[in-house]
């Protein structure tokens, strides 16, 4: 034999014997049996479950030389054997994904789903494949089943309910990230990391009492945790109050990240909320060189105008809504802006 032809041959028998265990008790006599001894051609199977073995062990075959077309061929008519086999939906979702039929993949994953919900290895694929086609409530249904049954499995697993925590945040299931890391707090009480993470949500929820709480607990726990510092100060330059404890806090996080933009922009909100423009006009400009945002946009606005420099305010102002438009406090200031120029005009 040819070296091609020797790798043919033991992919041949390696996968068969792979392929066995998966039908081992599918029907009588056993196919598994016979496909271990290798000694009965395939096409003298009678039933069409051991037929079905055959073309699913060409499919693995064909997969393992990166022959997707050919596997799936043979998949396709091991699905039409034996269309309850949760392994055979699998590999054909998985081979179509990997030529791109993704509606097809979809098919076959959610029927290997409806076979077989508890296995993780469709739910993980759905969600690869939703993620791409940019469905990402879909996707994130699928990550959070796959998170969810390992929190079921293990439920001491901090990382788990560290993602799925995560996950809500990030589709603003609030309520439900809450509980996730509450979870994590009730086995590592001082997480600091956790607790930032809750005084995050507290502030999209617009508990500010129970975010202070925990950035002041982190601070606690953790002297060093920057953001927890930042997040803070900025609490009290936003509130106006506190302002002495706010540029500390600021500062003891910008030593720790000098670079950061978003730092940065609280130094400089601090400065205007205690009327040190110029101060504040320069942390803002230095935030911006690092990041555009249309917060520090905004604030520099809001710091130029204070400067009577009219122009500017209205540049920044601009620049901010060119960034994320739905922002109606900075456009009622450009047309107040306008309104006084047209009364000047008068």
């Amino acid at each position: 034999m040819n070296r091609m032809t020797w790798k043919f041959y033991f992919c041949f028998l390696f996968v068969l014997l792979a392929a066995a265990s998966v039908y081992a008790e599918e029907s009588e006599p056993s196919p598994a049996v016979m496909v271990k001894q290798n000694y009965i051609p395939m096409n003298v199977y009678a039933d069409k479950n051991a037929k079905a073995l055959a073309h699913y062990t060409m499919g693995l075959m064909q997969d393992w030389l990166e022959m997707t077309e050919l596997a799936i061929a043979e998949f396709e008519q091991a699905a039409q054997l034996n269309p309850n086999n949760y392994n055979i939906h699998l590999r054909l979702g998985a081979d179509y994904a990997r030529i791109n039929k993704l509606e097809e993949a979809i098919k076959e994953l959610d029927r290997a789903v409806e076979l077989n919900p508890e296995d993780l290895q469709s739910h993980y694929l759905l969600a690869l494949i939703y993620s791409s086609l940019k469905e990402y409530e879909k996707a994130a249904t699928e990550y959070e089943r796959i998170l969810t049954q390992f929190a079921k499995n293990d439920p001491q697993n901090i990382e788990v309910y560290g993602y799925l925590g995560q996950l809500y945040y990030s589709q603003q299931k609030f309520d439900k990230a809450i509980v996730q890391f509450q979870k994590i707090l009730s086995l590592e009480p001082k997480n600091a990391d956790v607790m930032y993470m809750l005084g995050s949500i507290y502030l999209e929820t617009n508990e500010r009492g129970k975010a202070i709480e925990q950035f002041r607990n982190a601070i606690a726990i953790d002297p060093e945790h920057d953001g927890c510092l930042n997040s803070l100060g900025y609490l009290y330059a936003e509130d106006g109050s506190n302002l002495d404890e706010a540029l500390a806090l600021i500062e003891r996080a910008l030593k720790i990240n000098p670079q950061s933009g978003a730092y940065l922009d609280s130094l400089g909100w601090v400065y205007y909320k205690k009327g040190m423009y110029e101060e504040a006009l320069a942390n803002l400009k230095k935030a911006d060189s690092y990041i555009k945002d249309p917060v520090i946009y905004d604030h520099l606005g809001d710091v130029s105008y204070s400067l009577n420099k009219i122009d500017d305010a209205k540049k920044y102002w601009e620049l901010s809504l060119g960034l994320y438009p739905d922002q109606q406090h900075v456009i009622e200031k450009l047309e107040a802006l306008k309104l006084k120029d047209k009364q000047a005009a008068k």
